[in-house]
């Protein structure tokens, strides 16, 4: 009888490895085409060069001398005036080769005139053409640094009778292209990565999954080495932190649906620069500065012997200054490190969203923070700030906080320590991580006090139950704090940061520019969804079946403390003023909390009486509500993006003018300006601020009708920098700062430079007779 039992087990034992054999063979199969696929598309995609045209649309060349496109029985061209040059898009790879094409041909009544060919005011070669159309082919050995790469070219001009401009040369055809070049390490590093992915997450769930997570992201390796373009961070260093996401996802989630999401966002944010142009932030450069000096001996100060807190962000500061003591690049670094916070701050936010409210609601969550493009820009895209690092802390601080909600009180003190460390940490961040744990302080007191008092209790023996309780908060938070509180106080002598003076005081008019502010921003994060956010707290009012107490304690609850947060901290912002930089920057701390409250107000809508009877359409139309937040948040549109690169393109332009000012000023030389991060930064020369920044006298300065300018750049005396600080240089475009040409030209007098990019920049000179 037994042994009957035991041979039909034993028949099925030896049949399962056929089938198992037969769906590891077409598993592996399909996993070795994927990863052929992909190895073999980037070998293509390199060999296909990167083409630079005079009147492209997406690769388009900047050019100086050029008249607009004509058309005629000669076809369509461009006249070039006497000197011509265009200029590679400032994030090109400098190290590369690239081939000119140019078809041009000379028609001067004198006949062909000798044609210069430059390359950064370089002559290359020099010919001599006939009056037929030709074309030329120049290769363009690398430029070295941060030189950049311009192609020009020098003929004699001529003035037709009927037409008023100089004319150069006939252009019908200009393109520059890159010399294709074998990336082994994208080549190799990237089908090895996705081998990786598909192991991880085999080890965690079904083949089925790990495929598609794996097929998911080969295609969208592709696309995106296809859309790739020379930048700041080469492609794999794009691509390897975006796959580690996306392996971590499937610890992270925990049903099939919730991974295959995550997988897919942390793909949008890791190539967010790809899809939106990269853009990096002037004042991302006073940090740097202030580390490079900091290594340099000079101490924690913008201008040596001027100790003056013109950072507000320690911590970040604290990493500039170690990257660049280790030999790193804080520009390349500081997009390294936004690229991994944006993926870290997607993949918390889920985890956050799924401990507080529901694994099914955290994917939404993750999905309002992955489509904030004012989170995209100050962490994926670049920004080069401390905005990402600021938002992760608090998530962290504020998670650790929450799921110490969720536990007994017997285990809530571990957590209370290591979240009072971690908004320790926020607090050298960014100055606001004080107020944040204070409210995170201040609701963990009120749930202890909701959690202990009874009817007829003493409420003083109540109170310092929930102090103590809330204790181990408060003290690992000022354990790390207090010290550094002193030092800053000891080392720069003031309360607060030097840009709180030079920001403030501007009374209702600065508040009605926050709340402005404020309304900007609730058009573009969620919308209406915002309403269900602000009511998250309150929904379980209208269930009946709650008790008394029960209603009380609502603001006791994860929405409570979320709610109380998002609430003081958009109060604050509106009474700051908010800020000049595009995408409102100062709310993007809060967007996952907001994002979290919206899905969890959604969710406690659809538990009340009056929605489960269309529970279904209600839940669809939640759906379709955060779909749509979703979609307008990365549409910000086209003025947006104007905006993004200008402020991107101004402070390359400023890091060439620091650039010119370090290798032909004297050491004693200062300058004036009143964007002052990469000019300090890469002229290494006294920089004065005009808006006070890193400047106490001017910080402290009265403003007329302060609060209805631009926020940042409304305190100014003039006077006090041209008679006290009397700059060697002032830039002519910030010339109007002190009352127009008239004002400056009794004691400087007006030169023009080029700078190693090809700017042609005026600058005021300070007379060596001026008292």
């Amino acid at each position: 009888m037994i042994r009957s039992e035991v041979q039909p087990a034993a028949r099925q034992y030896h049949r399962l490895p056929d089938n198992v054999w037969v769906v590891a063979f077409g598993e592996y199969l399909i996993l070795a085409i994927l990863v052929s696929f992909c190895a073999a598309y980037l070998v293509l995609v390199q060999q296909n060069p990167i083409r630079y045209t005079l009147d492209g649309v997406r690769d388009g060349l900047e050019g100086i001398g050029w008249y607009g496109v004509e058309q005629s029985d000669l076809g369509t061209y461009r006249w070039s005036a006497g000197s011509a040059e265009v200029r590679l898009p400032l994030r090109h790879n400098s190290g590369r080769e690239y081939l000119v094409v140019l078809t041009a041909q000379s028609l001067h009544p004198h006949g062909p005139q000798p044609i210069r060919f430059l390359l950064n005011e370089q002559i290359i070669t020099e010919v001599f053409p006939d009056s037929a159309s030709r074309t030329y082919r120049l290769l363009l050995a690398p430029a070295q640094g941060d030189a950049g790469m311009r192609f020009g070219f020098v003929t004699h001009p001529f003035r037709p009778a009927d037409d008023n401009r100089e004319l150069g040369l006939l252009v019908s055809r200009l393109s520059i292209q890159s010399i294709p070049v074998r990336d082994w390490l994208l080549t190799v590093g990237a089908p090895l990565s996705l081998l990786v992915l598909w192991g991880v997450i085999r080890w965690r769930t079904t083949y089925r999954f790990a495929l598609a997570i794996a097929a998911l992201h080969a295609l969208v390796l592709a696309v995106a080495a296809t859309w790739y373009r020379p930048g700041a961070l080469p492609f794999i260093w794009l691509a390897a932190p975006t796959l580690i996401a996306a392996a971590l996802s499937v610890f992270v989630a925990r049903t099939t649906p919730a991974r295959i999401g995550l997988a897919t966002l942390v793909a949008l944010v890791g190539y967010s620069s790809i899809i939106w142009p990269a853009a990096f932030t002037d004042d991302a450069f006073i940090s740097f500065h202030y580390a490079r000096n900091l290594v340099a001996g000079h101490g924690l100060v913008f201008n040596p012997g001027e100790r003056v807190e013109g950072y507000t962000n320690f911590l970040w500061t604290m990493l500039a200054a170690f990257t660049i003591w280790l030999g790193g690049d804080p520009v390349f670094w500081g997009f390294a490190a936004g690229v991994i916070i944006g993926l870290a701050i997607v993949l918390l936010t889920y985890r956050v969203a799924a401990l507080v409210v529901d694994p099914r609601w955290g994917l939404a969550a993750a999905l309002l923070v992955a489509s904030s493009q004012s989170l995209l820009v100050y962490t994926a895209r670049g920004a080069g700030m401390e905005t990402g690092l600021f938002t992760l802390l608090i998530l962290v601080g504020g998670g650790i906080y929450l799921s110490a909600l969720l536990v007994k009180h017997a285990d809530r003190a571990r957590r209370y320590a290591l979240a009072g460390m971690i908004f320790a940490l926020t607090a050298f961040t960014r100055p606001e991580g004080v107020m944040v744990f204070g409210l995170t302080l201040g609701h963990a007191v009120l749930v202890a006090v909701s959690g202990r008092l009874q009817p007829g209790g003493s409420y003083v023996r109540t109170l310092r139950m929930a102090l103590r309780e809330a204790l181990p908060l408060a003290v690992s938070f000022l354990a790390l704090f207090v010290p550094y509180f002193l030092w800053r106080m000891w080392y720069y002598g003031d309360l607060l940061p030097n840009t709180f003076y030079a920001k403030t005081g501007g009374g209702i008019q600065q508040w009605l520019r926050g709340l402005n502010y404020a309304i900007d921003f609730a058009f573009i994060f969620g919308g209406p969804l915002l309403l269900i956010a602000a009511a998250a707290p309150f929904v379980g009012l209208a269930d009946r079946s709650l008790a008394e107490g029960e209603r009380r304690r609502l603001l006791t609850t994860p929405a409570g403390y979320l709610w109380l947060v998002c609430l003081i901290y958009t109060a604050y912002i509106i009474y700051v003023g908010g800020d000049h930089f595009p995408g409102e920057r100062f709310f993007v701390p809060i967007v996952p909390f907001l994002a979290v409250l919206i899905v969890l107000g959604s969710s406690a809508l659809m538990t009340t009486s009056f929605v489960r009877r269309a529970r279904q359409m209600a839940h669809a139309a939640v759906v379709v509500a955060i779909v749509a937040a979703a979609v307008v948040g990365l549409n910000r549109g086209e003025a947006f993006e104007r905006r993004v690169l200008g402020n991107d393109e101004s402070v390359w332009i400023w890091a060439d003018l620091g650039l010119w000012l370090n290798q032909n000023t004297p050491p004693d030389a200062s300058v004036a300006a009143a964007g002052i991060g990469a000019i300090a930064y890469y002229s290494q020369r006294e920089t004065i601020d005009l808006h006070g920044l890193t400047d106490r006298h001017i910080a402290r300065a009265v403003v007329d009708d302060m609060g209805s300018g631009a926020a940042g750049h409304e305190k100014r005396d003039p006077e006090y920098v041209l008679n006290v600080r009397k700059p060697t240089y002032i830039p002519q475009f910030w010339e109007d700062y002190f009352g127009g040409a008239n004002i400056l030209r009794g004691n400087y007098e007006l030169i023009d430079i080029r700078t190693r990019r090809g700017y042609d920049i005026h600058l005021w000179r300070r007379l060596s007779n001026a008292p």
